[in-house]
């Protein structure tokens, strides 16, 4: 295993949030690049808030949670969908999609990241910030 956590050698699925280095037979954890191109993407397309922690001493779930909203619920989905298309356009998958269909809080699994778009009054109600409060904030 290599030492640098940003190039280890493991086996997981690479349709998840990694991808395999073309120059190494090597997988590069890219946790940090899919959190800033939604990050980039959120702030276009002027969403509210976005943040993103590092929950990697709180749990061994993930390593980032990345959390956004959204005023109307058509523009949550459409965030959604932007974000998904643009991560696959750089070669990531998500591992699972939950609440398009409702677009009141679509949660996509990239391995490393979990993204959360929320409505505006849903963000409100369930506080993960709250829940996430002893984590450091990753500033872009």
């Amino acid at each position: 295993m290599k030492e640098n956590s940003n190039e280890r050698e493991i086996k997981p699925n690479l349709e998840s949030g990694l991808k395999e280095s073309k120059s190494k037979k090597i997988l590069v954890d890219n946790g940090l690049e899919i959190c800033r191109i939604a990050y980039e993407i959120s702030e276009e397309r002027k969403a509210w808030q976005p943040i993103v922690l590092d929950v990697s001493r709180q749990t061994s779930l993930c390593t980032y949670v990345f959390i956004v909203s959204q005023a109307v619920r058509s523009q949550v989905k459409s965030l959604s969908q932007f974000i998904i298309k643009e991560l696959a356009q750089k070669g990531y998958s998500p591992l699972g999609k939950e609440g398009l269909k409702t677009s009141e809080w679509v949660l996509l699994d990239y391995g490393e990241v979990l993204i959360n778009i929320m409505h505006q009054p849903d963000r409100d109600f369930y506080c993960l910030e709250e829940l996430w409060s002893k984590c450091p904030e990753v500033e872009f």
